[in-house]
């Protein structure tokens, strides 16, 4: 098993990140920085903290460094992992097992903090639901019935995706479907892996015994998610237009952005955080030319979130 790590300025994550790889119940074989042209000194610490390194010259975004390390992999399995996660002592051992237990699956993943959440493909009312708060939604989840989050067992579960800061992967299914869409900069790369996977008959498995705690971008160079929306709504947009007709993605990205532009309204009049960043609303209707110009100096291996 290969252990693909991302970086792009994550230098203060790797010597924790490689003792907890190393010291695992299962350990991966190789452990594989892939670096997207750090600013500081991540390419040093990778390497005293016992990984090899893989630079790539530039930072053309997650999906793309994935693939860097996927071309460079020769082992039947392949973890992609952020360098701010840190998995309990059996989380590896738990997603292999269950892997090597379901032969139609191509991708296992680890429960990210506290709660099971599976995760469906992006609809317009998963999105706007997103923008309720999460007692409300707790609420109209036992108005219709549904399992509450953390309310499933030990055994590992078949999804539509799952988030991409810990994925184990089939080598041989990713090589067949040409590994990630590195249109998506940042965001929405593992859903649209698991898409185009399904349409091969190959599922997705979330293991609910395999527990990692993730930082959530908290090593993007001091960037928050508010600075990091616009490249999530603007690869939102894009997944829709990628699998949707014209008129659901026209709508999609029309009320996702009043959506943004609402709730930006709310927290300024009400003095909260602002949860996203001032060209969140725009980017959708921007080019992606447009969307780097104007990016922050971030941890592009800190957002593989998913819509």
């Amino acid at each position: 098993m290969t252990a693909v790590v991302v970086t792009h300025n994550s230098a203060r994550h790797l010597a924790e990140l490689g003792r907890a790889l190393s010291a695992g119940s299962l350990a991966p074989s190789r452990a594989l920085v892939v670096d997207n042209l750090s600013a500081d000194d991540t390419v040093e610490q990778a390497r005293a903290a016992g990984f090899e390194v893989l630079e790539t010259g530039a930072n053309r975004g997650f999906g793309a460094g994935c693939n860097a390390g996927l071309r460079a992999t020769r082992t039947e399995l392949v973890l992609f992992c952020n360098p701010d996660v840190r998995p309990s002592p059996t989380a590896l051992e738990r997603v292999a097992a269950a892997l090597a237990g379901t032969s139609s699956a191509a991708i296992a993943g680890a429960v990210l903090g506290e709660h099971v959440r599976p995760r469906g493909f992006s609809r317009i009312s998963k999105n706007v639901a997103g923008f309720l708060p999460e007692q409300l939604l707790e609420r109209l989840r036992r108005l219709r019935g549904g399992t509450a989050p953390g309310g499933y067992g030990g055994s590992e579960l078949v999804v539509d995706y799952v988030e991409g800061a810990f994925l184990l992967c089939r080598v041989e299914p990713l090589r067949s479907v040409e590994g990630f869409d590195e249109d998506f900069f940042l965001y929405c790369e593992e859903e649209d892996l698991s898409r185009r996977l399904l349409a091969r008959g190959w599922q997705t498995l979330l293991v609910p015994a395999a527990v990692v705690s993730h930082e959530q971008r908290g090593s993007s160079a001091g960037f928050g998610s508010a600075a990091m929306a616009p490249f999530f709504t603007h690869s939102l947009y894009r997944y829709y237009r990628k699998y949707h007709s014209r008129g659901y993605a026209e709508l999609a990205r029309c009320l996702l952005a009043a959506c943004v532009l609402l709730d930006r309204g709310y927290r300024a009049v009400t003095r909260q955080p602002q949860r996203y960043g001032r060209g969140a609303a725009q980017a959708p209707f921007r080019s992606a030319e447009w969307l780097h110009r104007g990016r922050p100096d971030h941890d592009t291996s800190g957002g593989a979130q998913g819509g």
